[in-house]
This record gives C-alpha cells, sequence and structure tokens, in this order.
C-alpha cells in the first residue's frame, strides 16, 4: 500500500508546526515541571532578547518589537488583538487569547498540560526578555485576555514608522 504523498495546503503545513511547537513546549514545561521553569524560561528570554537586539539596533525599536513578537505569537492562534502606538508607549491589547482554545483541543487530544494558564509562562517570558533589553513593560491578566503596555526610551520620538 503506498502512502499519500499528496502536497500539504499552506494552512495545513502552519497547523502542522503549531502543533510541534505547542507539543514540544508542553514536554518542556512537564520536563522541567513548574519549579524548573524559571531557568528554562530565562534562557529563553536571553535568546529572544540577543535577537531582538541583532534585529534592531535601537532600544526604542527593541522596546516596540517585545510586544510584536507577542503580537505574531498570539495571531498565529487566532488571537484577537488590537495595537496603539505613541511616541512614548505601545500597548497591546488582547481581547480573546487563542491559546486557551488551542491548549483545550490539544489537551482534548492527550496533551498533558503542566500549567493551568499559558499565562504562567508568557508573563515571566516577556518580563524576562524586557529586563534584558533593559525595557520596562507591565501588563494587566483578564479572563483569557490581558493588556500589555512597553515604555518606549527618548531618543524615538518619531515612533514607529509608517
Amino acid at each position: 500500500m503506498k502512502a499519500d504523498r499528496s502536497p500539504m495546503s499552506e494552512a495545513d503545513k502552519a497547523q502542522f508546526v503549531l502543533g510541534v511547537y505547542f507539543r514540544t513546549q508542553a514536554a518542556i514545561e512537564r520536563f522541567m515541571g513548574v519549579d524548573g521553569l524559571p531557568q528554562w524560561t530565562e534562557h529563553v528570554a536571553s535568546i529572544n532578547a540577543e535577537a531582538a537586539r541583532r534585529r534592531v539596533p535601537d532600544a526604542a525599536g527593541q522596546a516596540r518589537d517585545l510586544l510584536t513578537g507577542l503580537e505574531s505569537m498570539l495571531e498565529v492562534y487566532g488571537s484577537d488583538t488590537s495595537r496603539t502606538e505613541t511616541p512614548d508607549r505601545t500597548r497591546l491589547t488582547v481581547r480573546r487569547c487563542g491559546i486557551y482554545d488551542y491548549r483545550e483541543r490539544a489537551q482534548q487530544q492527550g496533551v498533558q498540560l503542566t500549567l493551568k494558564r499559558p499565562c504562567e509562562f508568557c508573563v515571566d517570558l516577556h518580563h524576562r526578555t524586557a529586563n534584558h533589553l533593559g525595557v520596562t513593560v507591565e501588563h494587566e491578566l483578564g479572563e483569557r485576555s490581558c493588556e500589555w503596555v512597553a515604555h518606549v526610551p527618548p531618543g524615538d520620538q518619531e515612533g514607529p514608522a509608517s
């Protein structure tokens, strides 16, 4: 019997990669355990900060980039977000976090989850990354929602490019 070798659609490829990423993260969380997870989070935050420094050389751009990365990740999961920018801050409002929905579907398919909420990893990761970059960041959690503000340091009064 021959295997079906029909090409995957772009949507199927995206879901496949998302599934691999999500299951890998869930396995890391389970392996590290709640007590060991901060060590992993610190490691990932240092990598993220170094990547931001290489991608965006100025501090103001790095402050904005911090929430751009979070926004991009949330979009992959189908979250409902909006973004506002002023010269001194960038705000990301998450009206509905799609990671919750994805987690519930994954759990129904047998993925073992360690953390009660995805926020436990996400908040720690983004605060640690901000700390590595010297960015002041604030967040407020809701029920399957959140709001983030990254303060943009002086020096780039033009704000984001139009």
